[in-house]
């Protein structure tokens, strides 16, 4: 595995990629921000996201155990990380995310979620999902499986 490291001497955060040279497209990406991911750090993270995901041929895995803070941009940037990963068919990875990136990720998953197709509510009622737990929901769904 070859390692290509990308860094800017004015930003707080420089970046480490790993390819996989054995193909032409690399099966997975490995991008590895240290610091904090806060202010013009966030716009450099962004691109080289964006550039991984459209590099991998399968998965980017963001490796944030080096990272310090998170801030609020920085979510925004992981979030749409996500969005893209979902519209190129890959998966996008976070490892080592601390609990508050965490929370504030899903917060913001679920707000770009909520703006694009409005509020989201379960589909079923609470007794209908119980009607197919019980014994006849089991009997239903083994018969419509063979």
């Amino acid at each position: 595995m070859k390692t290509a490291s990308i860094s800017n001497p004015k930003v707080a955060c420089s970046f480490s990629i790993k390819l996989d040279l054995e193909t032409t497209a690399p099966k997975t990406v490995v991008l590895q921000p240290k610091g904090c991911l806060c202010g013009i750090a966030v716009l450099d993270f962004q691109t080289s996201l964006e550039q991984a995901l459209e590099t991998a041929s399968e998965k980017v895995v963001v490796d944030l155990r080096q990272v310090e803070t998170v801030s609020a941009d920085g979510i925004a940037a992981l979030a749409g990380g996500l969005e893209l990963a979902a519209v190129l068919g890959k998966s996008l990875i976070f490892y080592a995310m601390d609990l508050a990136s965490r929370k504030s990720l899903r917060a913001e998953c679920r707000r770009s979620r909520e703006i694009c197709f409005g509020p989201w509510g379960d589909l079923f009622e609470g007794e209908f999902e119980q009607f197919f737990g019980g014994e006849f929901g089991s009997e239903l769904l083994r018969s419509v499986s063979v």
